[in-house]
C-alpha cells in the first residue's frame, strides 16, 4: 500500500527514510541506492524538529510539493506521480533566505491579457525552477493550462500546447533595447534564454520575456512601447521542453551580470507557483487623464436625468 503524499512528512520527519525509498518510482531507485538516500535523508533531517509546508502545485498529473525548516534555511522538494510514487526528492541547504534586493520602483501588468498558470517562481524561496542563486532567481515562468494540462491530447507535439503562439504583451511603457530572434523553437542549452526581448522602462528597470516564438517578434530596437502593446508570441526557444514564458525584471540590460528585482505588480498582485493568474479587469477610469473623465461624467448626467425624468 502506498503512502498518501500528505503522510511523506511525518515518515520523514520520523525517519523512516527505508519505507519512503520503497514508495519511490523505478527511475528513482536507478539513480539512488537505498543506502545512499538514507545517508542524504538523515543527514538533512539533522536538526529539524518541524517542517512548514510551504508550497503545492498540481500540473500534468503530478504532484510537486515543497516544504522548509521554519528558518527556510534547508527545503524539501517532493514530486509524486499520477500513481502517487515519488518521482523525484530534491534536498536543498541554503542560505539565500537571508538575502534580500529590493522591490522594483515601477508596478508592472501581466505579459498577457488572459488566464495563465504560475509554474514557477522566484519571490518565494525554493519555488523557482531555473537560477540557485538570488541575483538570477527572481523571476516567472507562465503556461497556459487546461484542467491543469499543458497539451491538448487530441492533437500532436508542439501545435497541442495551450501556451504556443500565445500574444505576449508589453507590460510597461518603455523602449525596446535588445531584441534576439531567429532560432527555432526547439530545446537549445547554448541559449538558454532562446528568442527574447529586453524592455528599458524608467527609473532604469529592464523587463526580459524570453523563450518567444521563432520569427513573432513583432517589435525593434528602439521603439517606443505602450503598456499591453504586442510584443511577440510564446514559443518554445531555448533551455525549456515545453512552450512557457518566462518574464524577470532587471537592475541592468546585460542579463549575465544584472540583479533580478522582486516586482512589484498593478493592483497589488502576488503570483504564486501553482496558481492560475488572471489580469484584472480595468478600471473605469484607466487610460483617461482627468479632463476625459470629467467631460465623461458632465455628458452622462443628462443621459442619467432622461431616463429617471421620462
Amino acid at each position: 500500500m502506498r503512502h498518501e503524499y500528505k503522510q511523506f512528512i511525518l515518515l520523514f520527519k520520523s525517519g523512516q527514510f527505508d519505507d519512503l525509498y520503497h514508495q519511490t518510482s523505478d527511475l528513482f531507485k536507478s539513480q539512488y541506492s537505498m543506502d545512499a538516500f538514507h545517508r542524504q535523508a538523515s543527514s538533512f533531517h539533522h536538526g529539524i524538529r518541524r517542517y512548514r509546508l510551504l508550497n503545492e502545485m498540481v500540473l500534468n498529473g503530478n504532484r510537486y510539493v515543497l516544504w522548509s525548516d521554519f528558518r527556510k534555511e534547508k527545503l524539501l522538494s517532493v514530486q509524486f506521480n499520477r500513481a502517487n510514487e515519488i518521482e523525484s526528492i530534491q534536498m536543498t541547504v541554503t542560505s539565500s533566505s537571508k538575502e534580500t534586493n529590493p522591490f522594483t520602483k515601477n508596478k508592472y501588468r501581466l505579459p498577457f491579457k488572459e488566464e495563465w498558470f504560475v509554474v514557477s517562481e522566484g519571490t518565494n524561496v525554493g519555488m523557482y525552477l531555473h537560477e540557485p542563486i538570488r541575483k538570477k532567481r527572481v523571476g516567472y515562468d507562465f503556461l497556459k493550462t487546461k484542467d491543469q494540462q499543458p497539451y491538448n491530447r487530441r492533437k500532436v507535439g508542439i501545435d497541442g500546447s495551450y501556451a504556443f503562439g500565445e500574444r505576449v504583451i508589453a507590460p510597461l511603457d518603455g523602449t525596446v533595447y535588445q531584441v534576439v530572434d531567429g532560432l527555432p523553437d526547439e530545446p537549445n542549452d547554448d541559449h538558454p534564454l532562446g528568442n527574447y526581448i529586453i524592455i528599458q522602462h524608467k527609473h532604469d528597470e529592464y523587463s526580459l520575456l524570453a523563450h518567444l516564438e521563432n520569427g513573432s517578434i513583432a517589435v525593434h530596437v528602439g521603439e517606443q512601447l505602450k503598456t499591453k502593446q504586442l510584443i511577440g508570441r510564446c514559443g518554445r526557444s531555448g533551455n525549456t521542453l515545453e512552450p512557457r514564458l518566462h518574464m524577470r525584471v532587471m537592475n541592468h540590460p546585460d542579463v549575465d551580470t544584472a540583479t533580478a528585482l522582486p516586482i512589484r505588480w498593478k493592483g497589488r498582485m502576488q503570483p504564486v507557483r501553482g496558481q492560475i493568474i488572471v489580469p484584472r479587469a480595468e478600471r473605469l477610469w484607466d487610460g483617461y487623464d482627468v479632463f476625459d473623465l470629467t467631460l465623461e461624467i458632465v455628458l452622462a448626467i443628462p443621459r442619467l436625468l432622461f431616463h429617471f425624468l421620462k
